[in-house]
C-alpha cells in the first residue's frame, strides 16, 4: 500500500505551528494526574507476582522464527521473540557492555578468531529439549541455510564446533574481539531443533524456546497471548502469569487505549512523539527512556544518481536545518538534532568532528553546479508510514523546495513494502531507518552501518580508509586504540556524509505507573522475566 505526495512551499509553517501545539500542549496538560503518576512511577520497583499484562505493538507479527526476522525491531516481532525465547546475551542500552541470560559467558581468545561459548547447566526449551550447545549451533546454522536474516551470510562463514554439552566454539575468518556484542545485538534467540524439525514450514507461528512465557494463541495482525513457562529457568519468574500483545499502529490511539484501562504499556520506541508524550503525562501516564549514540538516520543511496556524488549529499545537510527537523519530527520545541557521532559521555565522542551547520547559500552554490553538469538533484524519497517519519519527509520535501534545481517526490508505504522496497531491492534515494539507528558501542552497530557490504549498509557506501579503520577496531580490545579508529570513521563520515542523521535518539516506553521491571537490551527489545505490576 503507498500514497504519494508533492511538495507545497506552504507546509513549513503549518510545520512551525505544530511544534508550538506541541509545547503548548505540555504546559497545558492535566497537572494533577501527571504529578499522581510521576510520585507513583519507578520502574526499577520489584513486581509483585501474578497478574496479565497487555502491551500495544506497532508493527504486525511477521514470523516467530528468528531465522525469517531482518530487523530486530522492539515495536514488533523481537519483543514478541523475546518472551518466547528469552535472550542469550544482553547488550546494555547505557553501556554497549555484554551481560550473559541464557549463557554463562561468551569469551575470546587472544585475537579474537575463536569464541568460547559456554552455556547455563539445567535449561529446557518448553518442549522438554535441552538447551545446549547443539541448539545454539542448530539454530545459527538453521538462519544461515534459510539465508533471510541479516546476519545469514556471516554465520555461513563461522566453523562452529560443540565441544561438550554446555560449550560451543566458534572460529570466525577475521578477527573480532566483539563478537560477543553481535550475538546479542542481533543472534540472542535460541529455537528448538526439536520442534523445528517436526514442523519446518509451520514453526513461524508455532515458535518452541526457553523463554519465560509459551505462546498460547496468535490471531496475524491482531494479537497473540503468552501464558507463563512453568519451566522457566529462573527460580520465581516470570512475575506475570501472563501476557497479551496486541497490534495498534496508531499512535495517539495506542496512548488513548492504555489511558482508557484496555492496555498497560506500548512498546519501546526510539522515535517517540514528544506532543504524544504530554498527552500521556496529560492522562496519567508515565514515561522513562535512555538516550544512546546514533540518531533518526535516513538513508541515501550512494549507489545511483542523485546521491551517488558526495556534492548532492552535502548540499542536502546545508539546505536542511537539523533542529528544526528534529523540532518538527518530534513535535517538541526541546527536541535536538545530534551534532556528533558520540553523545558527550561516550568513550569515542569528538566534539570537534560534528555534522556540517546549515548554509543555504552554499547547498544553491552546490544544486546549481550539479544542475549545469546535467545532474539535477531529482529524488524519491520513500517514506515508512508513521507520524515522526511523515513529518520528517514532509519537512525535507517542503524545505528542499524552497531552493531551485532540486525536487522531492515522496511515496509513503507501509513497513513490509518498504522493507522490500528499500532493503531488499535497494530501488530508492532516500528512506528512513525504522525508529531510529542506535550504537551505545561502535560495536556491532556502526560497522554494520559503514563498512562495505555490511548487513545494514543500505546506502550501499563503501569507503577503503572507513573499512581498515573499523576493521582494524573490531580486532582489537584496546580502548585508546579503538578511540583512534574510530576517530578516523567519524572524520571520514563528515567528509562523505552517506545518510543523514536527525534527531537524538531516546528509546522511550510508555506505560500505567503501575508497571515495574521493564528492562531492555539496546535495540529496546524487552527482557520480560521480572515485567509485572508493583504491590499496591
Amino acid at each position: 500500500m503507498s500514497s504519494r505526495t508533492t511538495h507545497r512551499r506552504r507546509w513549513l509553517p503549518q510545520l512551525a505551528g505544530l511544534v508550538a501545539a506541541g509545547a503548548l500542549l505540555l504546559s497545558g496538560c492535566a497537572a494533577d494526574a501527571s504529578t499522581e503518576a510521576a510520585a507513583q512511577s519507578d520502574p526499577t520497583r520489584e513486581a509483585a507476582a501474578g497478574g496479565e499484562l497487555t502491551m500495544l505493538m506497532y508493527v504486525p507479527t511477521r514470523s516467530f522464527d528468528p531465522a525469517d526476522d531482518n530487523t530486530m525491531a522492539s515495536t514488533g516481532d523481537a519483543t514478541r521473540m523475546s518472551a518466547v525465547y528469552d535472550l542469550l546475551l544482553v547488550l546494555d542500552p547505557v553501556t554497549g557492555e555484554v551481560r550473559p541470560q541464557l549463557a554463562e559467558s561468551m569469551t575470546p581468545n587472544e585475537d579474537g578468531s575463536v569464541w568460547t561459548l559456554k552455556l547455563r547447566e539445567g535449561v529446557s526449551f518448553s518442549d522438554g529439549t535441552p538447551l545446549d550447545a547443539e541448539a545454539v549451533r542448530f539454530t545459527y546454522q538453521h538462519i544461515a541455510d534459510k539465508g533471510i536474516a541479516s546476519q545469514a551470510r556471516a554465520i555461513a562463514s563461522w566453523k562452529m564446533e560443540v565441544v561438550d554439552p554446555l560449550t560451543l566454539q566458534i572460529t570466525i575468518p577475521s578477527p573480532n574481539m566483539h563478537l560477543d556484542r553481535t550475538i546479542a545485538d542481533a543472534l540472542p534467540f535460541i529455537v528448538s531443533p526439536t520442534a523445528v524439525q517436526a514442523d519446518p514450514e509451520g514453526y513461524s507461528s508455532k515458535p518452541v524456546g526457553a523463554g519465560p512465557f509459551v505462546l498460547s494463541e496468535y490471531v496475524p495482525d491482531d494479537y497473540e497471548v503468552y501464558t507463563a513457562n512453568a519451566d522457566y529457568w529462573q527460580e520465581g519468574l516470570p512475575k506475570l502469569d501472563g501476557l497479551r500483545l496486541e497490534l495498534v499502529p496508531d499512535a495517539a490511539q495506542r496512548i488513548n487505549t492504555i489511558a482508557s484501562g484496555a492496555a498497560n504499556v506500548q512498546a519501546p520506541s526510539s522515535d517517540a512523539d514528544a506532543a504524544l508524550l504530554s498527552n500521556a503525562e496529560g492522562q496519567g501516564l508515565v514515561h522513562f527512556g535512555v538516550e544512546q549514540s546514533g540518531g533518526g538516520w535516513i538513508y541515501m543511496n550512494n549507489e545511483r544518481p542523485p546521491f551517488d556524488d558526495e556534492r548532492a549529499r552535502r548540499a542536502v545537510y546545508l539546505a536542511l536545518d537539523r533542529t528544526e527537523l528534529a523540532q518538527v519530527a518530534l513535535g517538541s520545541a526541546d527536541a535536538t538534532a545530534i551534532d556528533t557521532l558520540f553523545v558527550a559521555d561516550s568513550p569515542y565522542h569528538e566534539s570537534e568532528v560534528r555534522f556540517p551547520e546549515p548554509d543555504a547559500e552554499e547547498a544553491q552554490r552546490l544544486f546549481d553546479e550539479l544542475a549545469a553538469e546535467g545532474r539535477p538533484v531529482e529524488l524519491s524519497y520513500i517514506n515508512i508510514a508513521g507520524e515522526v517519519n511523515s513529518r520528517t519527509a514532509q519537512y525535507i520535501q517542503a524545505k528542499l523546495s524552497e531552493f531551485e534545481n532540486v525536487s522531492v517526490d515522496i511515496e509513503t508505504l507501509d513497513v513490509t513494502a518498504a522493507r522490500e522496497r528499500v532493503f531488499v531491492n535497494r530501488d530508492y534515494d532516500m528512506s528512513p531507518y525504522p525508529g531510529a539507528y542506535k550504537f551505545p558501542d561502535p560495536e556491532p552497530g556502526l560497522f554494520n552501518l559503514l563498512s562495505t557490504g555490511a548487513m545494514w549498509n543500505t546506502t550501499g557506501y563503501s569507503d577503503p580508509e572507513v573499512d581498515a579503520a573499523l576493521a582494524a577496531a573490531r580486532a582489537t580490545a584496546d580502548p585508546e586504540e579503538r578511540r583512534a579508529q574510530y576517530r578516523t570513521v567519524q572524520e571520514r563520515f563528515m567528509e562523505d556524509l552517506p545518510g543523514l542523521f536527525t534527531f537524538t535518539p531516546t528509546i522511550t516506553v510508555i506505560a500505567e505507573p503501575k508497571v515495574t521491571g521493564l528492562s531492555y537490551n539496546a535495540r529496546g527489545v524487552v527482557s520480560w522475566p521480572e515485567v509485572g505490576f508493583a504491590a499496591d
